[in-house]
């Protein structure tokens, strides 16, 4: 038992164990959560500063005005079209800026005619004048409805809110923002809330993830010390039975030692009255070691499923007046008083020696655990197709909390001293199996005044 020891410290560990790996969990899902904000940051400006560039360019007209994305490649007689490309759209800007500068010059030399004194300063104002002109034609409207149509095709749909304002020339530019125009520049800015929602279902399969991490390894743990209370139990009940067996062991020998030693000291064998009486103690004992041996043996077959039942039509009513004729010694001994009683036709198909041998036990518990003159009651009854046996004793009784576990392998109900009843905790299971093998059920009930009810009901037919 050492090696169970220190299972008191497995909790303990356990729940650091569990509290490690919930908290990576949360500091996972945690770096997992801001990283896909920023990632909605930034995909939201791009996308942002390309629908506001996307506009510029329209302003400028670098589009044709029979469809936005084709424009004529041969002029004239034919009127072939093609998809019009970023380096395209470059160039066409560049070529738009050329003329307005041709057209800025143009007008210096006129404005030179006139008397200007710095022709170079008035034609980069003119140009960006012309310039600031096509900025201030791009309207919030436009950018909110062109952002919310490029929001739906890049899958990043969250609230909004597109502001224009003048921005002061040296004050920092943010990420979220587009400044337009030379002379007076116009920022264009960008705030998006209630972004959770859309970022929790980016992560919804970390958070599957995670919770499935943590509820299987709570599982795993839990199972786990589970096992390991049962492994402890049943240690605990193997070292109970090894002393109640051994105890149950010696004394019939040591028993049948003494009395074949009083035959040969003793002269014995000239009193016949004596002999007999040490032969009888000497038969006695050995026949408890013999049903001990054959309640183990008996149970180890059952267990290996090696047991073949011999079906044959019985009497249970007749099967409880040969064990009540078997045990009427023992009745004497004890004082005990037995009552049998029949309702209707108790015939069922069933193996005779098992049968026996399970009443036997029942009827010898009843002896066993009764609290001063033992009164025993055994009933069979018929419930037309099946055959009811109950057991009746007026003993201590059994807590309710054990009536799932008397019928449970070495299982004795506590009492604190562990040879006060003797017993193996092997009958109880040996009936259980059975009847589980006759397809019945049995159960525990407890009486009005004290003591316990063994209820078996056993169908009639074999199923």
């Amino acid at each position: 038992m050492r090696r169970y020891n220190n299972t008191r410290w497995i909790p303990l560990v356990m729940g650091i164990t569990m509290v490690a790996v919930t908290a990576f969990q949360l500091f996972w899902l945690h770096s997992t959560y801001e990283r896909e904000e920023r990632s909605l940051e930034i995909r939201t400006n791009m996308a942002f500063r390309e629908t506001v560039q996307d506009l510029q360019v329209a302003r400028f007209k670098l589009n044709p005005p029979q469809a936005d994305t084709l424009v004529p490649v041969v002029p004239g007689k034919t009127d072939v079209r093609k998809p019009v490309d970023e380096d395209q759209k470059i160039i066409a800007l560049v070529n738009v800026i050329r003329e307005r500068f041709n057209d800025s010059v143009r007008a210096g030399r006129m404005f030179e005619k006139e008397g200007e004194h710095n022709p170079r300063r008035n034609r980069l104002i003119r140009l960006m004048y012309d310039m600031d002109a096509a900025q201030d034609s791009v309207r919030v409207p436009d950018i909110i409805k062109a952002f919310a149509e490029k929001q739906v095709q890049q899958n990043i749909e969250v609230p909004f809110l597109v502001q224009r304002f003048l921005r002061d020339r040296q004050s920092q530019k943010a990420y979220n923002e587009v400044t337009l125009g030379l002379i007076h520049p116009i920022t264009y800015r960008i705030d998006v809330y209630n972004t959770q929602d859309y970022v929790l279902r980016r992560i919804l399969a970390p958070i599957f993830l995670s919770l499935f991490i943590v509820g299987f390894t709570l599982l795993s743990f839990i199972l786990l010390y589970r096992n390991l209370l049962r492994q402890r139990r049943l240690a605990e009940i193997k070292n109970e039975f090894i002393s109640n067996i051994t105890h149950e062991l010696k004394t019939p020998i040591a028993t049948v030692s003494v009395a074949i030693e009083a035959l040969r000291s003793f002269n014995a064998t000239m009193d016949p009255t004596r002999t007999r009486e040490y032969l009888d103690i000497s038969h006695n004992e050995l026949q408890r070691l013999s049903l001990l041996v054959d309640k183990v043996l008996k149970l180890s077959m059952f267990e290996k499923k090696e047991v073949e039942l011999k079906y044959e039509t019985l009497n249970m009513q007749d099967l409880v007046e040969e064990v009540n004729t078997s045990m009427r010694l023992q009745f004497e001994k004890y004082g005990a008083e037995v009552s049998m009683h029949q309702e209707g036709d108790t015939h069922l198909e069933g193996d005779r020696l098992h049968l026996v041998s399970v009443i036997f036990n029942l009827m010898d518990n009843a002896l066993k655990y009764s609290q001063g003159k033992p009164r025993i009651h055994i009933q069979n009854t018929d419930l037309q197709d099946a055959v009811q046996l109950r057991v009746s004793d007026n003993g201590i009784g059994i807590p309710e909390e054990y009536h799932g576990k008397v019928f449970e392998k070495f299982f004795r109900v506590p009492t604190g001293n562990l040879h006060n009843t003797k017993g193996y905790g092997l009958g109880l299971s040996y009936v259980a199996q059975v009847v589980e093998k006759h397809k019945g059920n049995i159960r525990i009930e407890q009486g009005r005044e004290g003591g316990s009810s063994f209820v078996i009901t056993l169908p009639k037919k074999p199923a």
